[in-house]
């Protein structure tokens, strides 16, 4: 049976990020395929034009793509996967918030990844011995 990698206790800020990102694309989804759809860029883009909406866009899937291959990449560079999970999900809040500005999920995702790498700094768990 699988079990967590990191004890819950330790470990809940990074399940905190975990749980969050799932609802996020589990509502999503639902919402996707069984709502009549959704405009996942409309939460971020006041775009109206549909040149304007199409580099929104992809200002949306260059940030999110980021943050998967940094969180990878990082984590080939030997960084405790929480450090990675926070500086991707940092560098992800932080830039879309750069762009088009705050939003509530926005906000908990640096919060959420600033404190997960202020606890991997703390407890000097960066890198993976």
């Amino acid at each position: 049976m699988p079990k967590l990698r990191y004890g819950l206790k330790a470990g809940w800020l990074f399940y905190f990020l975990v749980i969050s990102y799932a609802y996020l694309v589990g509502s999503m989804t639902m919402e996707l395929w069984f709502g009549g759809g959704v405009n996942i860029f409309a939460s971020y883009s006041n775009a109206t034009d549909p040149a304007a909406m199409v580099v929104d866009a992809n200002k949306v899937y260059w940030s999110k793509t980021s943050f998967l291959f940094l969180s990878l990449f990082l984590f080939a560079l030997n960084f405790d996967y929480r450090a990675a999970a926070g500086i991707g999900a940092s560098v992800w809040a932080g830039s879309l918030i750069f762009i088009f500005g705050v939003t509530p999920v926005l906000m908990v995702a640096l919060l959420t990844g600033i404190g997960l790498i202020f606890q991997q700094v703390m407890r000097k768990e960066v890198w993976t011995n």
